[in-house]
């Protein structure tokens, strides 16, 4: 759901709302109730982040108050004391297998109860709002199937997704198929095409084993429907066992664990600032700035973990859905490209740019690598499920970052042709364990040569392209960074009209500001 952002100027983090901040909050209040466009639960939510967000902010340093201040470290929204995980991934299977003696489910034992209880748990959510993975539903489905033939079971799956969208009409909420080509695989995208909505989707393509029928199906939707990503299984479930999952936009993180926190380095606002050498950049202000992120992050875990106590207290992990050896936290980056720009300025390479420029190629891969060794280098002792380190994530961006590239991402219109696009963003993806992609969209041609964006695909993932966003320029479905939107929820949002998908609402904040990202360069085959 939308949020409301609070004015909350930073020199009074140690002492809580002034008389006038309560003004100002009052007058958001004020504002969310009688704001036209958003429907009641939409209110509900947003009244509530209102709330939360007049918290006190937890004791950190001034180096870590500065840099929150500054822009260079952004919460994305959580508020100032969170207390909930940002995401989560819960064990849908033992859930079917076993039932819930909370929600009061039986072990599933057919289709019909199989979603059923699906649908009951994802509306118990431990996070803001929609649920930000949904399961590995081929999997999970594929056993309820024996005995029924597809003219019984696609109904029942067609109820399926339209419930999820319905009830859940946000673009982060994420199901993951694959790798293998499963009856119920086919059957979820036979299915999405019919349905169309816009509940994001990734397949774990193993260019080797996943069956090229069912992949070329996957194709199809993508051209269609921009999902499912193709993420590169065989790297992932190398680096994070067989049990690892796609959330929320694309987010790595292993099954029954999840994600205390997302807080991101601003790049682009540390271009701003920045007037030194490649040299000075790396081995000064990189440390320091990874030293501040990890002291932030150490103290909403800390919070979440000793002061909330939502471990203690959660039916997810008293039942066994989730693990909290499991959970680790997202250090994530944005702003990469504006970064590398300043720096080729500084050298007296102004014109060097990346995607287009060994030179900037590198100094992107010298700059990401040795960020997040120094990320590394700093311990996050409730991190268990990464050995007591936090994972490094690239960031999709928000509406706020006007001028600031998503990710480690070239900026949308000044793509390279597409192999030396490939080229420079593999290096840059194989460092970025805990999420990263890019996006590529294809002219309507496309749609008729499925075969040759396969080809595509497996000579990315040679490279070492983790994950991969596919689209038609003539889709009605448009990723935004890292979720999709519908072209006409943009154009009815500009009218100010009422709209069911909370995520159009940012999705137009987000074109608003960075209008290029519309335009992303025409791939053809």
């Amino acid at each position: 759901m939308t949020q409301t952002k609070i004015a909350y100027p930073f020199e009074h983090l140690e002492t809580g709302l002034t008389p006038d901040q309560v003004d100002v909050f009052k007058s958001l209040v004020r504002e969310v109730i009688e704001n036209p466009n958003h429907l009641e639960e939409q209110k509900r939510l947003a009244l509530t982040d209102a709330a939360f967000k007049t918290l006190p902010y937890l004791p950190v340093s001034d180096d870590a108050l500065a840099a929150l201040g500054s822009g260079e470290i952004c919460l994305l929204g959580e508020g100032p004391a969170p207390y909930h995980p940002r995401y989560v991934a819960p064990d849908y299977e033992k859930l079917l297998r076993e039932g819930s003696a909370f929600f009061d489910l039986a072990p599933a034992s057919d289709l019909y109860e199989a979603v059923t209880s699906l649908l009951t748990v994802y509306n118990y959510s431990p996070t803001s709002g929609a649920p930000p993975f949904i399961g590995k539903l081929d999997e999970l489905l594929e056993p309820f199937l024996d005995g029924l033939t597809d003219e019984q079971a696609r109904p029942v799956l067609k109820s399926f997704w339209t419930l999820i969208d319905r009830l859940h009409p946000d673009a982060f909420v994420h199901s993951v198929l694959g790798p293998q080509g499963s009856r119920a695989g086919r059957l979820l995208l036979a299915v999405d095409r019919e349905v169309q909505t816009i509940t994001n989707m990734t397949l774990r393509y193993d260019p080797e084993n996943t069956p090229r029928d069912f992949a070329l199906l996957a194709v199809g939707n993508a051209m269609q429907l921009s999902k499912p990503y193709f993420l590169n299984h065989p790297l992932h479930e190398a680096e994070w066992g067989e049990d690892y999952i796609v959330a929320s936009c694309y987010n790595i993180m292993v099954l029954r664990g999840g994600i205390f926190t997302l807080v991101r380095a601003n790049l682009g606002e540390v271009a701003k600032r920045f007037d030194g050498t490649l040299e000075d950049l790396l081995e000064n202000h990189l440390p320091r700035l990874a030293e501040i992120q990890i002291e932030i992050i150490n103290s909403r875990i800390n919070h979440l973990v000793e002061e909330v106590g939502w471990f203690d207290q959660s039916i997810f992990i008293k039942e066994g859905l989730l693990d909290p050896e499991k959970f680790t936290a997202y250090a994530g980056v944005v702003g990469l490209n504006e970064l590398v720009n300043k720096v080729m300025e500084l050298e007296g390479q102004p014109d060097a740019k990346l995607g287009h420029a060994e030179v900037a190629n590198q100094t992107a891969l010298k700059i990401i690598s040795t960020f997040k060794e120094q990320l590394l280098s700093h311990p996050s002792p409730y991190c268990r499920g990464t050995d007591g380190h936090v994972t490094f994530h690239a960031q999709v961006g928000i509406s706020e970052d006007e001028g600031t590239t998503p990710g480690c991402r070239i900026p949308a219109g000044t793509e390279p042709e597409l192999y030396a696009h490939l080229q420079a963003a593999a290096p840059i993806q194989s460092l970025v364990e805990g999420g990263v992609s890019d996006i590529f969209e294809f002219d309507q041609t496309a749609k008729e040569n499925p075969e040759a964006i396969l080809d595509i695909i497996d000579g990315a993932m040679a490279l070492g392209m983790r994950d991969l966003s596919l689209g038609s320029t003539d889709s009605e479905y448009v990723r935004v960074s890292g979720y999709l939107v519908r072209r006409c929820d943009l154009e009815n949002r500009q009218e100010e009209k009422l709209l069911r998908h909370d995520t159009s609402h940012i999705a137009r904040e987000f074109f608003n500001s960075q209008p290029n990202t519309l335009h992303r360069r025409e791939r053809q085959v």
